[in-house]
């Protein structure tokens, strides 16, 4: 299940009612804004199996749960923003960049103070703690590992923005989210060794291939180049792609003419020539562009442009200016 919720949706007089609706998709509680506070909360869910993630954008608030028995771990990170968090009476203040671990077993307050981003993920203990070095590392108040939790949050994130997925990849991506989680808290032999061959390189592939749509067009985009950015070696990122039976160079070629078809179908840049638009989605040889583009999509981009032009307008692509 996929949810976007945003307060400027609905009546004045019934926000309130709606954002706690909306939270109890992920975490049941009560929600009191300031008085002075005009209540306003975004937030996109998305439920994977038993994994819950949820990224919540939302102005100052109070968020009041009860103690449950329902076995969850709630791993918080605080992009932007922060405020108190006061379980049984042990208030821990949280800034931007920190990352909690509460369970559902005590009754907790939170207060938000200032406008804040938070991505939250819900795990079942029963999936966690078994993969831990220590069984009681969740209750801890440090942070073991900035890497694993800056791959959890970014493959996370990028989760919320999958439109449809199957029943076998929402298990998939879940599993991969524990992995990351227990690596974060400190995971045993087994499960760190589990974790590194699935959950990691998958989080790894999901940033190599974001920074490559990013960068399309940058003639400096290499394998090299792209090793370099993300930190790793040459060879670990192409055994990325060689997990997925392709290759970095096949990856980037077809990014890129997934993105020239784009160009050529929308109205917006009908008046540029098909060598401008291929220079644009990266491509500086119009010859080998050319055969790429009848290849994959059994078309010329010449045919692409005229049915383009008798045919029903699309969308103009995203981050592309008016060039007309």
């Amino acid at each position: 299940m996929k949810m976007h919720f945003s307060s400027s949706d609905v009546e004045p007089s019934g926000k309130r009612e709606a954002i706690e609706a909306a939270f109890r998709l992920h975490v049941e509680g009560i929600v009191d804004f300031p008085v002075d506070i005009t209540p306003s909360t975004d937030m996109d869910f998305r439920l994977l199996d038993s994994v819950h993630v949820a990224a919540i954008a939302t102005a100052p608030i109070r968020l009041t749960t009860r103690a449950a028995d329902d076995g969850i771990f709630y791993l918080s990170v605080t992009a932007l923003g922060g405020g108190v968090i006061d379980a049984k009476g042990r208030a821990r203040e949280v800034c931007a960049g920190d990352i909690t671990v509460m369970s559902r077993d005590r009754d907790c307050t939170t207060v938000v103070s200032v406008r804040s981003e938070i991505l939250s993920i819900a795990i079942p203990k029963v999936l966690l703690v078994p993969r831990l070095a220590i069984s009681d590392a969740v209750h801890g108040a440090e942070l073991r590992s900035a890497p694993a939790a800056f791959l959890l949050q970014s493959y996370a994130r990028g989760l919320l923005g999958d439109v449809d997925l199957r029943a076998a990849e929402q298990t998939l991506f879940a599993s991969h989210i524990v992995d990351l989680a227990a690596l974060m808290l400190g995971a045993n032999r087994d499960a760190e060794h589990d974790a590194k061959k699935s959950g990691v390189r998958a989080a790894r592939r999901r940033a190599i291939k974001a920074d490559i749509a990013a960068h399309l067009t940058n003639p400096d985009l290499s394998l090299d180049w792209i090793a370099r950015r993300q930190r790793l070696s040459g060879a670990y990122v192409r055994a990325l792609f060689y997990d997925e039976g392709t290759s970095f160079t096949d990856h980037v070629l077809n990014d890129r003419l997934d993105h020239a078809r784009s160009l050529l179908m929308s109205p917006y840049l009908i008046d540029q020539n098909i060598a401008t638009l291929a220079l644009m989605a990266g491509f500086g040889d119009i010859s080998w562009f050319n055969q790429s583009f009848r290849r994959r999509f059994g078309t010329k981009p010449s045919d692409v442009r005229r049915t383009n032009r008798n045919g029903n307008l699309v969308p103009k692509p995203q981050g592309m200016p008016n060039l007309q």
